[in-house]
This record gives C-alpha cells, sequence and structure tokens, in this order.
C-alpha cells in the first residue's frame, strides 16, 4: 500500500485502535536499531523517547563501514542529519529559534501599504530539505500576523544556483551490499537515490513546491557560495524587494552580510532531549522525513519504505511512502481511516 505523508495519520490511529499504543521506531540494522519509542495518548500531547543517543549512531555507522564497506556506510544517515529530520519533523526546535524570531520582528513584517519594501526569504542548499519556512512560522502564506495582521515575510527569492546544486542523480543500481548489512528490506531500493541524495530530493522537491505554491522570485546564479551570495546582491540592487537569506553555514551568512544582505544563521541543536510531548501531526511529519533518509523504519505490524524500486517523480511530489503490512488486521483499517480522512479534505 502508498500511504501519502498525511495518511500516517490514520495508520497511528490504526495502531492506537489495535491496542499498540507503544511504538518502537527502528533501522532494520542492528548497528543502529531504535531511532525512538512512541506512546500513543492524546493526539495534540504524545511523549516521544528520543532513544538514540547521536553518538552511538556515528558509532554503528563506523562499524558499518568496517563490516561491509563504504557504500553502505554513505547510505546510512549521521547523527547532524538525524537531528535535522526530529527538527524538521517538529519534535524538536531549532536551536537558535529566539535569534531568528527577533531578527525577523526587526526585518520583516513589512507595511506594504505604506510604502516597505517587500522581504523575500531566500534558502541555502543546506537547510532547505527541511522545511524551515513552515517550522519557523515565517512563510508568507501562513507565518501568523502581527497586530497589525502582516506576515513576517512576503515571498520568497530562491537562487536557481541552490536547485542546480540538489540536482543529485546517484541511485543504487544493485542493492546486494545494503541487503545483507541492513536485511531485506533493501532489496526494494534498487534505482533509487542513495544516502544524503534522498536529501537532496527532499530539497529539490520542497524547493518546487515553493515554486509551485508560493510568491517566488527566480534568482539567477550560479553554483557555490561565491555564485548565490553575487546573484543575490544584483537582485537586491535592481528590486524594491529586500532578500533575508537563510543558511546553516557561518562562511555563507559571513559573505553575505559582508556582502550587504540580510542573512540568518540557523543552528540544530547538538544534543537532544530524551523526551518531548509532541501532536500526532508532528509524529507523523517526523515519520515520513525519516523514512526517507533511513530509506525504511520498522514499526510494529508494519514496515515504511521512504524509497522503492519504482518511486517516481510523482512519488516524490506527493510525499508517498511504501508500507509493508505485517498485521492482516491493520491495513483494512488504515484504508478505513484513510478513506474518512480524504472524505473530510475534500468537504472542508
Amino acid at each position: 500500500m502508498l500511504l501519502s505523508r498525511k495518511h500516517i495519520l490514520p495508520l497511528l490511529n490504526a495502531l492506537y485502535r489495535t491496542g499498540t499504543n507503544r511504538i518502537s521506531v527502528s533501522h532494520p540494522a542492528t548497528e543502529i536499531g531504535e531511532l525512538l519509542e512512541i506512546r500513543l495518548k492524546h493526539p495534540n500531547e504524545t511523549s516521544v523517547r528520543l532513544t538514540m543517543d547521536l553518538g552511538d549512531l556515528n558509532e554503528g555507522r563506523e562499524e558499518i563501514r568496517r563490516r561491509y564497506g563504504e557504500t553502505v556506510h554513505n547510505d546510512l544517515p549521521d547523527a547532524d542529519e538525524y537531528v535535522r529530520a526530529v527538527t524538521a519533523g517538529g519534535l524538536v526546535p531549532v536551536a537558535n529559534v529566539s535569534e531568528i524570531h527577533e531578527y525577523i520582528s526587526r526585518h520583516g513584517y513589512r507595511d506594504l501599504e505604506a510604502g516597505h519594501g517587500p522581504l523575500v526569504l531566500g534558502i541555502d542548499t543546506n537547510i532547505i530539505p527541511w522545511e524551515l519556512p513552515r517550522i519557523l512560522d515565517l512563510d508568507h502564506k501562513y507565518g501568523t500576523t502581527d497586530d497589525a495582521g502582516r506576515r513576517p515575510t512576503n515571498g520568497y527569492a530562491l537562487a536557481t544556483g541552490v536547485k542546480e546544486e540538489l540536482d543529485w542523480h546517484y541511485k543504487h543500481y544493485e542493492t546486494n551490499s545494503l541487503v545483507e548489512a541492513f536485511g531485506p528490506e533493501f532489496e526494494r531500493l534498487t534505482n533509487q537515490p542513495a544516502g544524503s541524495n534522498r536529501q537532496g530530493f527532499l530539497g529539490l522537491y520542497a524547493y518546487r513546491a515553493l515554486m509551485a505554491g508560493r510568491n517566488v522570485d527566480r534568482v539567477e546564479t550560479g553554483t557555490g557560495d561565491e555564485s548565490i551570495v553575487s546573484g543575490y546582491l544584483e537582485y537586491q540592487q535592481n528590486s524594491r524587494k529586500k532578500p533575508l537569506l537563510l543558511s546553516n553555514d557561518r562562511g555563507f551568512v559571513e559573505r553575505s552580510v559582508d556582502a550587504g544582505l540580510l542573512s540568518q544563521h540557523v543552528s540544530f541543536t547538538p544534543v537532544l532531549p530524551r523526551t518531548v510531548s509532541a501532536t500526532w501531526k508532528e509524529i507523523a511529519d517526523t515519520l515520513y522525513l525519516l523514512s526517507v533518509i533511513f530509506g525504511a523504519l520498522n514499526l510494529p505490524k508494519v514496515t515504511l519504505f521512504g524509497v522503492w524500486n519504482g518511486k517516481s517523480g510523482l512519488g516524490w511530489q506527493h510525499e508517498k511512502l511504501s508500507c509493508q503490512f505485517r498485521s492482516p488486521k491493520l491495513e483494512p483499517l488504515v484504508e478505513r481511516q484513510m478513506r474518512v480522512l480524504d472524505a473530510y479534505d475534500d468537504i472542508r
């Protein structure tokens, strides 16, 4: 069965209704094991234990490198990538969220009727997969308004060089080494993006989604920091709009500021809390992202595949997962819950 991202909620509900309140989420490789544990309760307040120790994750990757080689090692996300995924899912906040909001308060919430130039977001390659405008509440369409009804930003200015950097195409043409290391689940990864390229695909389709659904200016640039900053500077000089660039790369931020651009560094936490409280929606978003970057996740009664042989561009665009049930009772219940959710969405 294929599940869209929103249909992970019916899956969680079906697990809850069949008595599975404690959900261990693990990678098939024994060297990696459990990534987190969910204690399903109220949809707006559920406990999640972040059981994966970041040091253990990196040590597990190194053990896999020693036993199975570089290709298998490179298929696994490292600790930093795991942190970014649980941050993008909403389980933990961006480390410097207060600093970012203060910076946006100084430069955003433009009064366009008074003649202020619009503020538009530029997003660097290293953070575009992680949906920061949404999790930081900066989106010009859905961001929380101030007392005067103004949004924090007024659109996006996306560099063509960032898209070019996201166009990674390395795929697994054989999966024998992955199957040996991780188990039979990975037989299905033939001809799908490998390792960090899966993050590249997340970023590429996030870029395309913004282009399709938001107010976006294309900023013509080459690749690399120097060319991207130069392109934004030219854009700023020839437009009433003011770009504000977000990046996890301090060097990029410093180069941008030195050139006369607004730019803000985004930091991810170096240490995860042991337990967090989350909504089912945040848990669903996290499961989607972890399924993609790890390739496959084992849950009680079901395995989620973020990539599989035959996943097409539409599968990426519509944020699909493949779901392999190990319980005959669970699948029909999920199907019914999906129909209810889709019917509700149709009448909203």
